[in-house]
């Protein structure tokens, strides 16, 4: 057998183990993937039946859930953007002009 030859068959098979091992590697950890839906699928519903025995609307809760994670991102952004440019509370009209919160107030 000629060295490419040799070499040719070794790569051939260094990726067919590779592939074989690989696709085992992806079949387990959608197994795991499937096996974890029912059991967020139990949580769910154990938690709508928990809100409607609170008396509390489940789309209600789930929107005010959302509204207040959206809110503490809004924060976080507010707080890094002010680290980066802080607000000196002036603003500079078209023409030069600063006006203060005080001048703001009255107007």
């Amino acid at each position: 057998m000629s060295r490419a030859s040799k070499i040719t068959f070794a790569l051939t098979c260094v990726f067919t183990i590779t592939t074989t091992v690989g696709v085992h590697y992806v079949q387990g950890m959608e197994r795991d993937t499937l096996h974890q839906g029912p059991i967020k699928d139990a949580k769910r519903v154990a938690e709508k039946k928990r809100l409607k025995e609170s008396g509390l609307d489940p789309a209600k809760e789930k929107k005010r859930m959302f509204n207040q994670s959206e809110h503490e991102l809004q924060k976080e952004l507010k707080k890094q953007y002010e680290q980066q440019q802080p607000l000196s509370g002036e603003v500079v009209t078209k023409d030069g002009e600063v006006v203060k919160e005080a001048d703001k107030a009255r107007t």
